[in-house]
């Protein structure tokens, strides 16, 4: 079958236009205001509450129990050691990073976009900084007794671009 080149060049500036089409839907997608990466199933905040229930009543708790594997998705927010960082979830947690350790390396660097699948347990520095090659003690004060993920994986959603950091 033969082509005109009239037909040709129709077809080739259609082909462009839906591939920005279709990007540009995949990329609002993104913008929801939640976690980055678009996660299913809990989020930051899922793991960082006690699990008892949503207090507001409006169904949307995950109730992650301790010792429960999740995925959850965010940007990272500080590197703390070569098997610890920092995950942020969305605006409301500002003040309350999620913490991350890792028994293998973590390549990671601030403002990457990580995916985690880990379990989620409740942080004492003594118990985890030989097994996990931890900071200094003083890195983890904010996370004593609070709920972290004990990563068995982490995977790079996106890295920053040049100049954003």
């Amino acid at each position: 079958m033969r082509m005109s080149i009239d037909r040709l060049k129709l077809w080739l500036g259609a082909v462009p236009a839906a591939v920005v089409a279709s990007s540009v839907l995949a990329l609002s997608a993104c913008g929801d205001g939640g976690t980055a990466g678009g996660e299913q199933g809990p989020d930051v905040e899922d793991v960082q509450e006690d699990g008892e229930g949503d207090e507001e009543g409006d169904g949307d708790d995950e109730n992650v129990e301790l010792g429960s594997t999740v995925t959850v998705s965010s940007e990272v927010t500080e590197v703390l050691s070569n098997q610890s960082f920092r995950l942020e979830g969305t605006d409301d947690w500002e003040n309350d990073p999620l913490l991350v350790v890792s028994a293998r390396q973590a390549d990671v660097a601030a403002g990457d976009v990580v995916e985690v699948t880990g379990t989620v347990e409740e942080f004492e520095y003594t118990t985890y900084s030989e097994d996990y090659s931890l900071a200094e003690e003083g890195d983890y004060e904010h996370f004593e007794e609070q709920r972290f993920i004990v990563a068995d994986q982490v995977s790079q959603v996106a890295s920053p671009s040049p100049g954003t950091e």
